[in-house]
């Protein structure tokens, strides 16, 4: 099926002033277990909504000529596979293509039952998804990636732009290059979070593994050290900041700290060797009666390679990261 007849509604995009032209349908996909959407010309938002047989794609297209509106294409299809791809492509020469425009392009709206698995795809667009209660693969060149209300595993892959995700209730798998990486309230069985040139804030993780590595950019994770959970922070150039809201169990703390480290908290040094240390941490608050320290206790490592390791409180940390300006 093509939503867009040339010239008519059914596409979408971000350019110059010109030529406007968009188009919502409402599609039965019975039997679907995914949706596919790759969308190299402009940004795409996906959410659930409460039909459950059905999809609802809502494209805009724009262009700096009637011409220009001619050429691109939104495609839906359904697969016996069970799966739904949705596809903006470009006419050139007789020739559909997937390119991304400068004067031209698609964004597309499309709401889906909750259950099914996503995977979307975009070029400099960026991507919102929300209220999906299935695995999430979000995909971007240059395109800022929005995650909320998500119940399943979530994956991204991103070269730059930024990520921000919350609510999220599942493993969570994170990648880019270039860009800040924003994460609250999220669980699962695993975290991982990595990025080249870019910081990484964390607050309210729920999960018992938990790795969070940037090679330039600092690293802060604020949040309760749950028991029996391993934490791994790392950057090489940039600092790793600490803030403990609460330790009902105390924890283990492993660091490298390429400069002398700073700790509010009270430390029972175990071991120390050049640039690092283990120590152990009472519990915080300290409990009204002290219990034997199990061997199963939570594990905290924090590594800056060149930069600092700060171990600070929690008010300190919020405060210090809202007066930063948020570089995407």
């Amino acid at each position: 099926m093509v939503l867009a007849e040339p010239g008519a509604a059914g596409d979408a995009g971000a350019a110059a002033p010109g030529a406007l032209d968009g188009r919502e349908v409402v599609v039965p996909v019975q039997g679907a277990e995914r949706v596919r959407i790759d969308n190299p010309l402009g940004n795409v938002v996906i959410r659930a909504w409460s039909r459950p047989e059905s999809i609802h794609i809502l494209a805009e297209k724009r262009a700096a000529s009637p011409a220009g509106l001619e050429r691109l294409r939104v495609h839906f299809t359904a697969f016996s596979s069970g799966e739904i791809a949705v596809e903006t492509r470009v006419d050139l020469g007789g020739r559909e293509r997937a390119l991304p425009l400068i004067a031209s392009g698609v964004d597309l709206v499309v709401e889906v039952p909750p259950d099914l698995e996503v995977a979307v795809k975009t070029f400099g667009g960026n991507i919102s998804a929300s209220g999906l209660r299935s695995a999430t693969r979000l995909e971007t060149t240059g395109g800022r990636i929005q995650i909320s209300d998500i119940r399943g595993r979530v994956v991204t892959r991103q070269l730059r732009g930024g990520q921000s995700i919350a609510a999220v209730d599942g493993d969570v798998d994170l990648d880019g290059v270039e860009g800040q990486m924003r994460l609250e309230k999220v669980g699962g069985a695993r975290i991982e979070v990595r990025i080249v040139d870019g910081d990484i804030r964390a607050e309210d993780l729920r999960s018992d593994q938990v790795l969070l590595a940037s090679t330039l950019g600092d690293v802060v994770l604020v949040g309760i050290v749950r028991p029996h959970a391993h934490y791994d922070l790392r950057s090489y150039q940039g600092e790793v900041h600490l803030g403990v809201t609460s330790a009902p169990v105390g924890f283990e703390l492993r660091v490298r700290s390429g400069l002398p480290m700073s700790s509010l908290l009270a430390l029972q040094t175990t071991w120390r060797q050049g640039d690092r240390l283990r120590a152990l941490v009472e519990p915080v608050p300290p409990p009204e009666v002290v219990a034997s320290r199990t061997g199963d206790s939570p594990i905290v490592e924090l590594t800056s390679v060149i930069g600092r390791v700060v171990v600070d409180s929690p008010q300190t940390l919020r405060a210090d990261q809202d007066n930063r300006p948020v570089r995407w």
